[in-house]
């Protein structure tokens, strides 16, 4: 298009980036596949994996915390000790339920530890509706019994006082 209000091409200038630090985009096969799938099966295993190791360190480091507080005030045992690793049982939680978190895992149910020697299948579907009901069901209670208690209230402190007669 060369017109009266074009400009003349100008020659002698570089083609490469109009700014010094500014670099040049070319797509290729080591762009467009960068980090594994974060919802792929490899990667929910890799965390699982991770926060069951995290889960055993967090327990030895909790079950030393209980020991260093039971023993207190026993000669040779630092108080100092005792607060840095109640501080590190602390850190330690907040990681973990962060990346429990992050990766999806903390939805899962939590099963008991089996013992040596047992096996704990995860309960079925049938099971977990019953286990759901049976707390729907106490949570009802409750709120039914302190809704009752509070329309007792109400009528204590709504009805006349016949004392003042």
């Amino acid at each position: 298009m060369s017109g009266p209000y074009a400009p003349p091409l100008q020659t002698g200038f570089s083609t490469g980036p109009a700014f010094p630090n500014q670099q040049v985009f070319l797509p290729s096969e080591q762009t467009l596949h960068q980090a594994p799938d974060p919802n792929s099966p490899a990667a929910f295993q890799q965390s699982l994996q991770n926060i069951q190791e995290r889960v055993v360190r967090l327990q030895n480091l909790a079950r030393s915390t209980l020991a260093r507080i039971q023993n207190a005030y026993h000669p040779n045992n630092s108080l100092m000790h005792t607060e840095a690793s109640m501080r590190t049982l602390k850190q330690e939680i907040q990681e973990l339920s962060q990346l429990m978190l992050q990766s999806g895992v903390g939805a899962l149910p939590v099963l008991p530890m089996p013992g040596p020697g047992e096996t704990i299948s995860p309960p079925t579907e049938q099971q977990l509706m019953t286990q759901v009901n049976d707390s729907i069901g106490v949570l009802f209670e409750q709120v039914k019994r302190s809704q009752d208690s509070a329309a007792v209230v109400a009528n204590l402190l709504g009805a006349p006082d016949r004392s003042a007669k």
